[in-house]
């Protein structure tokens, strides 16, 4: 279906931003070696040794907190032409998949629902990459423009039944688009299965390698599940605030120094809280003689009318 003006918003600023190269995965790359790391423990140097499986759930989770941000996602696939080509050309296009489902460990995030047309191209190619080398590979990427950051994923591409089609009907973002619901002529679904995903974020997580070689943080799916191939490292630590000082609330006499307690002169009650009859209990000076005052060390005081005479 024709992309909802957002989305081609979203597209034309990411073209603005920057140029992404989609690169489908037809050759072997090299392996990254991962690096031991956990939530609260992504230094290189730490000894603690963590389940793979964690630290992929923790990378996922943040990863859908990205797509939940960049709903809108380009999608790229293996172009059909009437030609042979030694080197398949690419097709893009920017689509809104289904929500997905929370992660709850490390084998979550396993489909992606993308509606579509039958009679659109991406719904020809990936037929035609199936037919030809019998999977259809594709790559999905969220570009998160306000967090500056982005999710890739690659994996494999099918079509899914008109049963399960079915099943998958996503009624608030779809329904524009499909006047009959899941019933529409021509209605049809993309079962995305990602088996790479790759992540960074510079503004809302600052999530990244920190690798010389520039490698992204990338998760790979292997029987199920999804483990670290390039971990993180930690981001700077946030400085810590001074503590705050303890409040030092003191009413002090004008006349005659005597500090305000609040137990002893006032029943309990804070100064402010005193009627304008109170009147000091040593020498008598009338509460109207005292005036808020914000001294030097930042604190709060009550000094008398005359500026000789001031508490801290």
């Amino acid at each position: 279906h024709s992309p909802p003006p957002n989305a081609v918003l979203a597209m034309a600023r990411l073209l603005a931003l920057r140029t992404f190269t989609l690169r489908l995965g037809l050759c072997v790359g090299l392996a990254a070696a991962a690096t031991s790391w956990r939530p609260g423990c992504l230094h290189d140097q730490c000894q603690v040794q963590t389940a793979r499986s964690d630290n992929a759930t923790a990378v996922l989770e943040e990863a859908l907190a990205v797509i939940t941000a960049a709903p809108e996602a380009i999608l790229a696939t293996l172009a059909q032409s009437a030609a042979k080509q030694a080197v398949p050309d690419i097709n893009a296009r920017v689509v809104s998949p289904k929500p997905l489902t929370p992660v709850v460990n490390a084998s979550s995030l396993e489909v992606v629902y993308i509606d579509t047309n039958s009679l659109s191209r991406k719904f020809a190619e990936i037929k035609s990459a199936i037919a030809e080398y019998g999977t259809a590979r594709a790559n999905l990427l969220h570009y998160d423009v306000d967090g500056v950051g982005y999710v890739a994923m690659r994996g494999c591409a099918t079509i899914c039944s008109a049963e399960e089609a079915k099943q998958v009907w996503w009624e608030e973002g779809w329904k524009p688009f499909y006047p009959q619901g899941p019933n529409t002529p021509n209605y049809a679904v993309i079962r995305f299965e990602p088996d790479w995903l790759e992540i960074s974020v510079a503004g809302r997580f600052n999530i990244s390698s920190g690798r010389k070689d520039w490698l992204p943080v990338s998760l790979a799916r292997s029987a199920g599940s999804w483990h670290v191939e390039v971990a993180p490292v930690a981001p700077p630590s946030p400085p810590v605030p001074p503590p705050t000082p303890p409040a030092t609330e003191q009413w002090r006499c004008g006349v005659c120094q005597h500090v305000y307690n609040p137990e002893k002169d006032g029943s309990g009650l804070r100064f402010e809280e005193l009627p304008s009859s109170w009147t000091c209990p040593i020498c008598g000076a009338a509460k109207s003689a005292f005036r808020e005052q914000l001294l030097a060390d930042g604190s709060e005081g009550w000094v008398h009318e005359d500026e000789s005479e001031q508490w801290v």
